[in-house]
């Protein structure tokens, strides 16, 4: 059900452009990401990233809600995006508030223990915090399928990764693996516009290349090369983002037990339901 469920996703890309919306917009914001910065801009750093996080849960209500609706226009898009906005928000801050309390928790006995202790703090926290998003990932699939609340979501959440363990597991590697391979092939076209522009790099010995700062690379590539590393950024995060959230969309659909959640299987002669 898996490969199903990933065959599902790229049907969904390439019969409804709508769909590619989330994509569009991440792009977009990847680039401002990327530039801003660059161009002495760090004052807006911080707002883009909040506009990021107010954004999201409108896009992804807008894709999750055109699926489960089957409905593919701008207009059900947009319907979608406004009815589960903060269905997909609420859970998202209980989450992010809760995963900073646990580090809390867990960094301030650590660091009173001493310099040994908190010396393994570092990976005792990223487990923490891989762990919260492991099991929470699919709240706002469940928000939107199952429209339930805030913390309702949560909990299914977390209830549909346990049933559904070995799939999810697999569900991220793909995700990881797509991940990886738009991220190689970004970086060697990246490398094959930029070949000229980072040539001098070819002819220094190790120690000068460890002295090179970002700076330097960035006087070196110039505004094209600025421009081109955020061109060929933007098209990897749209590719990654649309196929993200069809993939997610059509494996939570597919393994969810909720209501109104179509499930393939079939009855036995005593009338027993059995999902494939």
């Amino acid at each position: 059900m898996t490969l199903e469920s990933l065959t599902n996703a790229a049907g969904l890309l390439r019969r409804h452009p709508v769909l590619w919306s989330v994509g569009l917009v991440m792009g977009a914001l990847a680039v401002l990401n990327l530039v801003i910065p660059v161009y002495g801009g760090t004052f807006y750093v911080e707002p883009l990233a909040l506009l990021q996080v107010f954004v999201i849960p409108f896009l992804a209500g807008g894709v999750y809600g055109t699926v489960r609706a089957e409905t593919f226009s701008v207009g059900e898009f947009l319907q979608s995006g406004r009815t589960y906005y903060f269905r997909i928000l609420l859970p998202a801050l209980v989450i992010f508030f809760a995963a900073i309390l646990t580090v809390l928790l867990l960094a301030i006995p650590l660091a009173l223990l001493g310099a040994g202790a908190a010396a393994g703090m570092t990976p005792l926290l990223f487990g923490v915090l891989v762990s919260i998003a492991f099991f929470t990932f699919f709240y706002d699939t469940v928000a939107v399928f199952e429209e339930t609340n805030v913390f309702e979501s949560i909990r299914r959440s977390i209830e549909f990764v346990m049933n559904n363990l070995g799939s999810v597991l697999i569900f991220y590697l793909v995700n990881i693996a797509v991940l990886i391979a738009l991220g190689f092939a970004g970086l060697v076209t990246m490398s094959a516009l930029l070949v000229d522009k980072l040539e001098p790099l070819t002819h220094m010995n190790p120690t000068e290349l460890q002295a090179v700062m970002p700076q330097d690379i960035l006087a070196l590539i110039g505004t094209e090369g600025v421009w081109i590393t955020a061109a060929v950024y933007a098209i990897v995060m749209v590719l990654f983002s649309a196929f993200l959230y069809a993939y997610k969309a059509s494996f939570f659909r597919n393994h969810a037990d909720a209501p109104g959640v179509q499930q393939q299987g079939e009855y036995d002669e005593k009338g027993r339901w059995y999902k494939y």
